[in-house]
């Protein structure tokens, strides 16, 4: 099947409203961060639209257009059908005779910092393309929203996307909005029907369909729907489905996006959370059954998957919904910590190739995997909203100040801090004494090197370990131990003598905001796991890879970082001078000791320095 071989409706409000039984799937996307693994990702959405058929395909749109110049040749791609990476992109000067199997596409578009001409010339390359689907959101401010100023003033919140996109292009593009069951901000009464109001506003300036925020309390979802329906809103609602892939991340994400979590999932959850293999068990078959609730309690027959650039629990999750699709049951969920038999040890099962990235992926996972970097490709962040981020870290005005934030978030007293979202976690206490002696200020006798990653060295401990296991039980898990921090330049330049005058195996990276300042002693494509698990009957599972790619890619999103905290602040305050500063003058520098058999090995070299 190739591009012009799509389905006859390329609209997602009129695929929608053909009457079948049948479930309708699409998947959502995200550009990676790195060249490998956006080339892995073409592969990858290849394989799924020609095993499982999405009716469309979903591309994000980066915090304030970020993602901009990637999204836009990732949609292209997908709608044409070249997904072939040796063949360069030229837009719309592409190559048919290399067209593969082409899907329509529905590309997101946020409209905080955006520029209309920006948005024009999106929309018309767009439309070039054979593009016609557009999911208009607002999207979160790239900064905080006090000092925040829009870059075209007629873009505040998606309504105006929507209107301004129907103004200038008729009917060209069928605009969806999105949705949020549990509401945008509490699910109390009032707050539920002003959100409808807003939602029947865009439904009423053009808007075709509803794409709903993930979530995991059924009965909200369809309690919500039945509002919608009496609110008056009639257009096509499309329930975001997002299988769970590892615990932590999950528990990240429904925290950011603040989900309800029913105790019964949780439940589920708890007693295996550090076996990544059952959580995603439990995932696709939580995700089945919500998927056939609401075929049983509403006539709602489309879903959409948000995949984070995973395959096989989508894979699963199709495979199993599909087949019978439209049965009103599935097979009950256990408790997973039990020996009770798989209940999908019987699911049709994905080949090896498909499966090489699905351990913990994230700031240091494998370069090469398509969900390398973000849990969800929207960009850099604080994770936690303005008047919280205020609240949490106050307004430091020194780096004494900013010393002992980061020594409050080792020692447990803050929750997070800009780069680290959930509390540490329990591996740091083995740590605290070298990183307590790191981050405080130096007149407190520390030395101000601000840590945001560590982990000490483990040697073959078990994968069932509450503390350091993932994925099947029965396994073996190792670890180097390492540290990354933000240093100033004359504390890296010392800190590097010391590891070139170490005869100890010692390695490290180090970059600043600017790009081109880069060392490294590692040799050039040196690949370095710093966690990797042994499995009975399975490969080698490096789920912690810290090499060039994964470094840059990880130096830059931290420096934006610094960036999006100044500019919660006024630009002539203290705050704001002190926060730009460091983000101009530090270097953030990843130490990695490669002997893992000698737990204190690396701290004893930083204590040198």
């Amino acid at each position: 099947m190739v591009a012009s071989m799509h389905q006859q409706e390329s609209c997602i409000d009129d695929k929608v409203a053909v009457k079948s039984d049948k479930n309708l799937w699409s998947f959502e996307f995200f550009p990676p961060k790195t060249s490998e693994g956006f080339a892995n990702l073409f592969a990858r959405i290849h394989r799924m639209i020609t095993n499982l058929h999405p009716a469309w395909v979903h591309v994000t749109w980066g915090a304030g257009g970020s993602t901009r110049d990637s999204s836009l040749e990732l949609a292209i791609r997908v709608q044409k059908g070249i997904l072939d990476p040796s063949v360069p992109f030229e837009s719309e000067r592409m190559h048919p005779e290399r067209e593969t199997a082409g899907c329509d596409v529905c590309l997101h578009l946020t409209c905080t910092n955006i520029e209309t001409s920006v948005l024009d010339a999106t929309l018309e390359r767009a439309k070039r393309a054979g593009i016609k689907n557009i999911l208009a959101l607002r999207g979160d401010p790239p900064r905080g929203e006090e000092y925040w100023i829009a870059s075209d003033v007629q873009f505040q919140h998606a309504i105006d996307l929507v209107r301004y996109i129907r103004s200038k292009h008729g009917d060209a593009f069928c605009i969806g909005v999105a949705g949020y069951p549990e509401g945008l901000t509490n699910d109390t009464k009032e707050n539920i029907n002003t959100d409808l109001g807003f939602l029947k506003e865009k439904q009423d300036a053009g808007a075709k369909f509803i794409v709903t925020q993930f979530f995991y309390d059924v009965d909200s979802f369809i309690k919500w729907v039945r509002r919608c329906r009496k609110f008056g809103i009639t257009i096509p609602i499309i329930p975001g489905i997002m299988p769970i892939q590892n615990y932590n991340s999950f528990r990240r994400m429904c925290n950011l996006c603040r989900v309800h979590l029913p105790t019964e999932l949780l439940n589920l959850l708890e007693p295996v959370k550090m076996d990544d293999a059952k959580v995603k068990e439990i995932g696709v078959l939580f995700a089945e059954q919500t998927v056939a609730r609401i075929r049983a309690e509403t006539d709602i027959r489309s879903f959409h998957i948000y995949t984070l650039n995973l395959e096989r629990s989508t894979t699963q999750l199709v495979q199993a919904a599909d087949a019978p699709y439209g049965r009103a049951s599935t097979p009950p969920l256990v408790n997973a910590s039990s020996n009770a038999k798989s209940p999908t040890a019987n699911w049709p099962t994905v080949s090896g190739r498909e499966m090489w990235d699905e351990f913990p992926n994230g700031r240091y996972g494998d370069p090469r995997s398509p969900a390398f970097g973000e849990l969800d490709g929207y960009g850099a962040s604080l994770k936690v909203p303005p008047a919280d981020a205020r609240r949490l870290w106050g307004a430091p005005v020194d780096e004494e100040d900013i010393a002992r934030l980061f020594t409050a978030y080792v020692e447990g007293k803050l929750a997070c801090i800009p780069w680290c979202d959930i509390p540490v976690w329990t591996e740091t206490l083995q740590l605290l004494p070298s990183l307590l002696r790191l981050n405080r200020p130096k007149s407190a006798g520390g030395k101000s090197w601000w840590t945001v990653g560590s982990q000490p060295a483990v040697d073959g401990i078990d994968s069932s370990d509450p503390t350091f296991g993932f994925g099947p039980s029965n396994g073996f898990i190792f670890q180097k131990s390492f540290v990354e921090m933000f240093v100033t330049d004359q504390e890296k330049k010392d800190l590097v003598r010391a590891i070139e005058s170490s005869s100890a195996p010692v390695t490290y990276f180090a970059g600043t905001s600017d790009p081109s300042q880069f060392e490294t002693n590692v040799e050039v494509n040196g690949i370095n796991a710093v966690t990797w698990g042994v499995f009975p009957g399975k490969e080698v599972a490096q789920s912690t890879i810290i090499e060039e790619q994964s470094f840059r890619a990880w130096c830059e999103e931290a420096f934006a970082i610094w960036r999006e905290w100044e500019l919660l602040f006024p630009p002539s305050s203290a705050t704001h001078k002190i926060l730009r500063s460091i983000h101009d003058s530090r270097w953030l520098v990843t130490v990695v000791h490669h002997d893992y058999k000698d737990s204190n090995a690396l701290w004893e070299l930083l204590e040198k320095v």
